[in-house]
């Protein structure tokens, strides 16, 4: 066998400098579509990083996925600062298949604090075969995180300019793509299994990774890697429980359209011996069904000055009627997982 590691490129995997809101992406009635929301990230040299994931719902393949992405300076400007149009990291994306994408800004412009994203277009493409077959190892995260994996060309010609990508997703539903890395292998001959190895840092968001390999010929299917071992100190913060509240402080759980409501975790912290800690309080409110559309996100902010416990609380008014359950996760100000996602889930039924 042979074997080619990477390491993992600062561009993608460096920790966030700034944090961008995403505007309103532009819904589109297209069988291939943007799915999953985008992420964004400041590079170490300023550029702003857009990551995302592209859909084809069509029974036959594309491509030339063409997405235009808009960096704004806030949410009332109309004009963006700059724009930039770049493609899906697979070539052909196959029919009921997703492919990420990665599109970076023209320039290191500070003053962007929103992107925007549209899919502009594609072409129908002629099936590539999927024989390449990757099989993932072990990832173990601790200081760094380390991959290692085979890949096999089960074709019967030669498997040129194969990349291999890890794609890493949040725990949002549905998940965002937040770190693509990526390693060359220049010729995989018919029939031979070669190694392969990633090691570096991953984004502090990821829970979720997958493998894929797309050559000029060939392409692997999407595959999960399934074992995931984290070697870190336990989590600092406790996410002790989920509560919706109304103005009078009276536990709900129906409640009508338009009634705002409180929706409160009680948080607990392990040890402030070296100074106050910051955090960031979310609540994902998601509609019951198969697809468990966020119908809503809350944000907010506080800090531990003491072991004290603290109530973190965001204010939710329902748009739309159903069932709906809440998740609740805690991050640090850079988006480092301070607790683990809360294992108390409340539900709660929206009525007319």
């Amino acid at each position: 066998m042979k074997k080619t590691i990477a390491i993992f490129a600062l561009l993608v995997l460096m920790l966030p400098v700034q944090g961008f809101a995403q505007m309103t992406d532009t819904p589109s009635s297209s069988k291939v579509k943007l799915t999953g929301g985008t992420f964004s990230y400041t590079d170490d040299e300023g550029y702003t990083v857009v990551l995302g994931e592209v859909e084809n719902t069509m029974t036959f393949p594309v491509t030339n996925v063409k997405i235009w992405v808009g960096f704004y300076g806030d949410e009332s400007s109309k004009n963006p600062l700059e724009t930039s149009t770049g493609t899906t990291l697979l070539t052909v994306v196959q029919p009921h298949a997703k492919s990420p994408f990665m599109i970076k800004s023209k320039t290191p412009d500070p003053e962007i604090t929103q992107v925007s994203a549209n899919l502009l277009g594609f072409n129908s493409a002629s099936p590539k075969q999927q024989l390449l077959e990757v099989i993932p190892s072990a990832l173990s995260i601790s200081d760094v995180a380390s991959l290692d994996g085979t890949i096999t060309n089960k074709g019967q010609q030669s498997s040129v300019n194969t990349q291999v990508h890890l794609v890493s997703y949040d725990a949002f539903s549905p998940p965002r793509v937040v770190g693509i890395q990526t390693v060359l292998i220049n010729e995989l001959k018919p029939n031979t299994t070669y190694d392969f190895g990633f090691e570096g840092k991953v984004d502090p968001r990821a829970v979720s990774f997958k493998v894929i390999a797309e050559s000029d010929n060939y392409q692997s299917k999407l595959t999960p890697v399934t074992d995931v071992s984290v070697d870190v100190m336990t989590r600092l913060i406790t996410i002790n429980d989920i509560q919706v509240l109304d103005e009078s402080g009276e536990h709900l759980s129906k409640i009508r359209v338009g009634t705002p409501v409180d929706i409160t975790s009680t948080l607990s912290i392990q040890d402030v011996s070296g100074g106050g800690q910051q955090y960031v309080y979310y609540a994902q409110v998601k509609q019951f069904g198969e697809r468990g559309t966020v119908e809503f996100l809350g944000i907010a902010e506080g800090t531990f000055d003491s072991a004290q416990p603290q109530t973190a609380h965001v204010t939710w008014v329902p748009e739309n009627e159903g069932g709906f359950f809440i998740e609740t996760f805690v991050w640090d100000q850079n988006g480092v997982a301070l607790a683990s996602q809360s294992n108390t889930v409340s539900v709660i039924l929206v009525t007319p």
